[in-house]
């Protein structure tokens, strides 16, 4: 499975754009300002993305990558996402006031780009004319808007995505649920504050280290691969700390990545 992080910030930073996974040539998980790091020639294979989720560090490229797709390219690009963030972005950005609708472009018989409504629960697969086929499965989070998590299974691989979301119920079952489609061989999970601001943490629905701790313990099935994101440049040196001695303690069981850039 060729998984590439584009971008993986809870913010804006010199050092890494936000939210953006790619899948072989041909796909991407969200469109965050990580998008930017690919040429113009490797935004054209793109035929699918999947959102997680309406909010600005997981969408922002989207309208920008849409006019890089005109020229030279000889199919349209499909945007999974769930109902709530299909209608936000239709509202708020492609209304021809912030952004062209791109649905009616370059015709309302043939626009570069279809949405397509899928909700928590449901399986698909994007289909690749020269590579392997990736099936996906999406499952609810515990976020502030209608956020799902992404499961990958791809050449006897399966990688698993949790976007943006807080512990407890909610996304322990997702995991567990999860796992039974396959053993995780690598879980993206986000921490995006420092342990001393648990309350904002609880507020925005994110993690922190020692939530995060929470939730590894609670796992039935740990992955043999863990990727920690969506760190919030404003955190600084600080949370970096605390991620690093999280992995500490969980050297023995699992592989731990603390990723900061693309």
């Amino acid at each position: 499975m060729n998984i590439q992080v584009l971008g993986c910030s809870g913010g804006l930073s010199d050092k890494n754009g936000s939210t953006c996974i790619q899948i072989g040539d041909y796909a991407l998980i969200d469109a965050g300002t990580g998008l930017s790091s690919l040429t113009i020639e490797a935004m054209r294979k793109i035929r699918y993305i999947v959102l997680t989720h309406s909010h600005m560090d997981h969408i922002a490229a989207l309208p920008l990558f849409l006019s890089n797709m005109f020229e030279n390219v000889d199919h349209q690009v499909q945007v999974f996402a769930q109902a709530h963030t299909i209608e936000t972005l239709k509202t708020n950005i492609f209304n021809d006031n912030i952004w062209p609708d791109f649905t009616q472009f370059p015709s309302a018989e043939a626009p570069i780009v279809e949405f397509i409504e899928i909700a928590p629960g449901d399986t698909f697969t994007l289909a690749s004319p020269e590579q392997q086929n990736a099936q996906i499965h999406v499952f609810a989070v515990d976020h502030t808007v209608p956020t799902m998590g992404v499961s990958v299974r791809m050449q006897n691989q399966h990688f698993v995505f949790s976007s943006d979301t807080t512990e407890g119920p909610i996304f322990d079952n997702a995991l567990a649920e999860v796992s039974k489609l396959a053993p995780v061989d690598t879980l993206m999970l986000e921490c995006s504050f420092t342990n001393n601001k648990h309350d904002l943490a609880v507020h925005t629905k994110h993690m922190t280290p020692k939530m995060l701790k929470g939730t590894l313990t609670r796992m039935q099935q740990m992955p043999k691969n863990l990727w920690i994101s969506h760190l919030k440049p404003s955190s600084g040196d600080a949370l970096v700390a605390e991620v690093l001695a999280l992995a500490k303690e969980f050297q023995n069981e699992i592989d731990v990545v603390l990723l900061q850039q693309s």
